[in-house]
C-alpha cells in the first residue's frame, strides 16, 4: 500500500488503533506536524492533544497526554500513549 501509512497506536495495555491511513496529524513538542505515507524516519515527544488520521475523507481523532511516535522508512507511524 505504496500511498498510505500504517497507523498503530499502543497504550501499555492494549492495541488501541491498527490500520492504514492517508495522512496523521499530531502534537509534537516542537508543534503539530502532518506524516504522510513515505516520510523520513522520525522519533519524537507528543505533547497533550489530539491525533487526528484521515483516510478516504474520513477522519478519526483520538486524544492523548503525551507519549512518543516512531515513522519508519517503510511508512509506519507507531505512537506509544503515557
Amino acid at each position: 500500500m505504496a500511498d498510505t501509512l500504517q497507523l498503530k497506536i499502543v497504550s501499555l495495555k492494549e492495541v488501541v488503533y491498527d490500520d492504514y491511513v492517508d495522512s496523521v496529524t499530531l502534537p509534537t513538542k516542537a508543534g503539530e506536524i502532518t506524516v504522510l505515507p513515505n516520510h523520513v524516519p522520525l522519533i519524537s515527544h507528543l505533547s497533550k492533544g489530539s491525533i487526528r488520521a484521515r483516510c478516504k475523507g474520513q477522519q478519526k481523532s483520538f486524544e492523548l497526554d503525551g507519549g512518543f511516535m516512531e515513522v519508519t522508512s517503510e511508512s509506519r507511524l507507531t505512537v506509544v500513549l503515557q
